[in-house]
């Protein structure tokens, strides 16, 4: 079993839909194979149908609707989980075969109690015989499943992307080296100055109450949190993401006129932390070592560097990628 490859939507592109056709299908036509086994040998059966698993009997209706719902919400439910493309291919692999070996031991499990009840005197529960033959099989085709059952991922709008960065190293190999990334945060003394501000009020006011100490050393750690974050660059924009998680910045390289790399006093660019006017952007942690864009449009970017080396490297890539789309070469 493959699964398909091409474009789709983004439902598609993270579902496998043969798979998924196959984990849905499979388990309603055994449902109504349990039905229509169920009216022809139960079909004389006056009194009601004891469950599998024991209690008050039921109706022969109302028992194969149970059976019927455990082999669709079991199998199904488990199946459909093995046709996530986003899921390690090991585990859908065992999702698959599970969900295979569970519906045809449940279907056993139903289909013996009709012939222990439906089948004559002396009347049992379950048919011991049928249960022990139908789930070896189910055993063994659950296993069969999952060894043969090949989990390829589909074609994405990722992968298009990749392809076209593969063509493009190919036919400029020095595109590849057109990435960068680092991580900045505060200087400690700064971060330091922050605890210790916080720390000092908070301990006088503990006496008040535990809680405002909590308070203000979690405000101290929120504040020292959002003066970190990771810069990357790629050949198609610079992104500033706040601790690594939030993008609070893009700059596109086609909008990008020149770029240089500074010494800079954080107070002269607004201050620490994130700033955005007039169309300009800054995130500084610290002054010294600094990336400073000049777009297009006339507004400016400022980004800190752990030091001037990053900065010029940083500054070369964004002025070689000047003006250039990620699919320019």
């Amino acid at each position: 079993m493959a699964s398909n490859r091409g474009h789709g939507t983004e439902k598609e592109r993270h579902q496998d839909v043969r798979a998924l056709r196959f984990a849905l299908i499979f388990p309603a036509l055994l449902a109504v194979a349990l039905v229509v086994g169920g009216l022809v040998f139960g079909l004389h059966r006056v009194s009601g149908m004891v469950l599998p698993w024991g209690g008050n009997p039921v109706s022969l209706p109302g028992f194969l609707v149970v059976g019927a719902a455990c082999i669709v919400v079991l199998g199904g439910g488990i199946g459909s989980q093995g046709a996530r493309t986003t899921l390690p291919r090991t585990l859908r692999r065992v999702l698959l075969g599970m969900a295979m070996a569970l519906q045809l031991a449940i279907f056993t499990l139903f289909m013996a109690a009709l012939l222990g009840q439906a089948g004559g005197a002396p009347a049992v529960r379950i048919d011991g015989y049928v249960v022990l033959m139908g789930c070896g099989l189910a055993a063994a085709m659950g296993v069969v499943l999952a060894l043969t059952f090949k989990p390829d991922e589909q074609w994405s709008s990722s992968d298009d992307v990749a392809l076209a960065r593969a063509l493009e190293d190919a036919q400029d190999p020095g595109a590849a080296d057109d990435r960068l990334r680092y991580f900045i945060h505060p200087r400690s003394s700064v971060i330091m100055m922050i605890v210790l501000a916080a720390v000092l009020p908070g301990a006088l006011l503990v006496l008040i109450s535990p809680w405002i100490l909590v308070g203000i050393v979690a405000l101290a750690l929120l504040i020292v949190a959002m003066l970190c974050a990771t810069v990357q660059l790629d050949r198609g924009q610079l992104t500033v993401k706040l601790f690594g998680a939030a993008p609070v910045i893009i700059a596109p390289c086609e909008s990008v006129a020149a770029a240089v790399s500074l010494d800079i006093v954080a107070k002269d660019y607004g201050g620490w932390g994130l700033r955005k006017h007039h169309g300009s952007a800054t995130f500084l942690s610290y002054s010294g070592a600094a990336v400073v864009l000049r777009n297009n449009d006339g507004g400016r970017v400022v980004v800190s560097a752990p030091n001037l080396d990053v900065a010029d490297a940083l500054s070369a890539i964004l002025n070689r990628r000047a003006g250039k789309t990620p699919q320019d070469r």
